[in-house]
């Protein structure tokens, strides 16, 4: 108890210490990016300045850009490829401006000479003297996603591999696209590629994947809200009807006190201020004149002046004006109290013995039985989310910097910044789902016992000595994400795979429970990091608060404790024609390695992509994926799927210098 006061002490001392040093933050760093990005425009007028600043952007290193990659295979997925990429760069404007760096701010320059073949590769006859076929289709694909897109055209690509298996054709589309493009253009890699789908059954759709629904969204906080607006709404839209001169000019023909004073003069400010925000919105800023000049213009539409104050003031003070005022509040005071109260006393009965409460929105029980519900549940989620607060100082710190102090990365030597991929069998989602319910384990911790599993495998034949725990940071990503922008933004969890196990050397069942148990804490615990990750992702929380340059240097030794940064993609594909897709988020900063365990339908595939000098070995991860869901389906005595030869699906590695 003791301990838990001193600890909830703790984190309510660093909130309180570290509140106003962001606000403070917030407004220099603000100010200072906002003058930095006027100069960048001052000194190179004819550039597009790019004012955004994100995480991604900041982690963009030397050549290490982020590039995301799709790869899409399947039949007859290619026609017409050209023809919809110049109707998309005919209304994409970024699409054809190439990206620079200029005084550390991303600009862009429009491309003179612009033209879709320079974007559109199509394969070679042959790959280091071998048709391509499936037997090296990886080993080309990792080598195209290994070279540099040409830094003076714009910063994406598309690549068609055509050839024929077994006598019958294959198609695989590879789309490689800066995440700056795709965010400034509100795209998907999908979008370079005319493929046809129904959204229809995607809008219901839900994951049971441990990396989302960490808390419930508050509900009833966004209905109070807008409840209270509407009502202020209606209240202030009969409040100018009654009072606002331009609405009624009678009101000004004549005499008119105080109180109409004062409320012409809350309506004038009202409307300044109104004005202001809409003028905010629009611009960079507001001068004082442009504020003095609105003032004057409300207030002269209202006739709102010095002189009206002045004779306001004296007719108030008139003794016979008082006298009438006394005589019509006696008079208002008599009638409501004889005839109106009365009949609004009935009028409440009549609601509190109803059923239907609505059928009487204008009385005070109404309004009690339709606030006091929603104003308790959302002082329940204001608590909530102010207790999160207050305890997420303590919990990111211990989570970042004190837990597993070691340094595990995956790669001893520099990144050279190029980016190599690989990816495994398919693996029925089915012999997943048996073994869960055997296990008593979710899915996804299933999937994330084989990926260690297979790190392990890399470890043994690289030269990385096998640290206890490889730190990883992990963020789900729908499938509907990957081939229609949304604005769902969801956060990241900070999750430790544990490669050694305290009581068995190299087993699998002990490495599922501590995965279990890692997970479940990652969940109680960083509910904070997952909410300011997905705040950032959404409306950059972070990228405002803190400098560039600091959260660079923060950021970049983050990367190197957790070098690994794994994407669940989740969910149905409902896309015409398309046999596979593998989705590959960049590894940036320090980060040597990025995973991506993508379900589509009824089968799941790992992807890796990692720095080039770390192959040929990334190829033994993805061979051995599929191989640890068996070995733990035969542990735990499931009956598991035959395996599934290679050679008819033409994703299926085969032949690989990592083999």
């Amino acid at each position: 108890m003791i301990s838990s006061l001193m600890n909830l002490g703790l984190s309510f001392a660093l909130t309180l210490l570290l509140a106003p040093l962001l606000l403070a933050a917030y407004v220099v760093a603000s100010w200072m990016r906002r003058c930095w990005i006027r100069f960048v425009k001052w000194k190179y007028p004819n550039y597009v300045v790019v004012e955004e600043i994100t995480i991604r952007s900041i982690l963009d290193q030397g050549r290490n850009h982020g590039m995301c990659t799709l790869l899409v295979q399947g039949r007859s997925i290619v026609e017409g490829v050209r023809g919809h990429l110049a109707c998309l760069t005919a209304t994409r404007r970024f699409l054809k401006s190439s990206l620079f760096t200029r005084w550390g701010v991303y600009v862009w320059k429009e491309f003179d000479y612009f033209s879709v073949d320079n974007h559109l590769v199509d394969p070679p006859c042959s790959f280091r003297g071998r048709p391509i076929n499936e037997s090296n289709i990886q080993d080309y694909i990792s080598d195209v996603t290994s070279k540099f897109l040409p830094s003076q055209l714009p910063p994406w690509q598309v690549h068609v591999v055509d050839y024929f298996m077994r006598g019958e054709e294959y198609q695989i589309c590879l789309v490689r696209a800066h995440h700056l493009l795709l965010r400034q253009e509100h795209l998907t890699l999908a979008d370079f590629l005319p493929l046809k789908y129904s959204t229809d059954n995607w809008t219901c759709q839900k994951s049971d994947s441990p990396f989302v629904n960490l808390y419930a969204e508050p509900s009833a906080l966004p209905r109070l809200q807008q409840m209270l607006i509407e009502s202020f709404s209606n209240y202030w839209n009969d409040f100018l009807y009654n009072n606002d001169p331009i609405e009624r000019p009678e009101i000004l023909k004549k005499g008119i006190g105080v109180f109409q004073c004062a409320k012409i003069a809350v309506i004038v400010l009202v409307c300044t201020f109104k004005e202001l925000a809409r003028q905010y919105r629009r611009s960079e800023g507001l001068k004082l004149l442009e504020l003095l000049s609105i003032v004057r213009r409300e207030s002269s539409k209202r006739s709102f002046n010095l002189r009206l104050i002045f004779d306001s003031v004296l007719r108030s003070l008139n003794p016979i004006e008082i006298i009438y005022f006394c005589i019509s509040l006696f008079w208002y005071i008599t009638i409501t109290s004889l005839l109106k109260t009365p009949l609004l006393l009935i009028r409440e009965l009549r609601a509190l013995k109803s059923r239907h409460k609505h059928y009487y929105p204008d009385t005070l029980t109404y309004m009690l039985s339709c606030y006091f519900p929603l104003t308790f549940q959302a002082l329940r989620e204001a608590i909530s989310i102010s207790w999160i607060v207050l305890t997420a100082p303590k919990v990111i710190i211990e989570e970042l910097f004190l837990k597993h102090p070691q340094s595990n990365q995956l790669q001893t030597i520099s990144p050279c910044g190029r980016k190599v991929v690989a990816w495994s069998d398919e693996v029925d989602i089915e012999l997943v789902r048996k073994i869960s319910g055997v296990s008593g384990a979710t899915e996804t911790e299933v999937l994330l016992a084989a990926t260690v599993d297979a790190l392990k495998e890399y470890f043994r034949y690289s030269s990385v000595s096998m640290p206890d725990d490889v730190l990883t940071t992990v963020k789900y990503v729908s499938q509907r994400a990957v081939f229609l922008r949304n604005h769902e933004a969801h956060g990241i969890f900070c999750l430790a795979l544990p490669t050694r196990t305290p009581l068995f050397h190299d087993d699998l069942i002990e490495i599922l429970q501590i995965i279990q148990k890692n997970v479940q804490e990652a969940r109680a615990r960083q509910r904070a990091i997952y909410a300011i990750t997905a705040a950032e992702t959404s409306c950059g929380v972070i990228s405002s608060c803190i400098p560039s340059i600091i959260l660079k240097v923060l950021l970049n030794q983050l990367s190197k404790r957790y070098s690994l940064c794994l994407t669940h993609v989740d969910g149905d594909l409902p896309v015409e024609g398309v046999d596979a897709v593998i989705y590959w988020r960049p590894p940036q900063g320090n980060c040597n390695m990025s995973m991506t365990l993508h379900r589509r339908g009824n089968e799941v595939r790992l992807g890796i992509m990692g720095d080039a000098l770390i192959g040929p070995q990334h190829f033994i991860i993805a061979r051995t994926f599929p191989k640890s869901i068996r070995n733990l389906a035969s542990i735990l005595g499931v009956p598991g799927a035959p395996s599934r030869s290679p050679s008819p699906n033409p994703l299926n590695p085969t032949t690989s210098p990592g083999y």
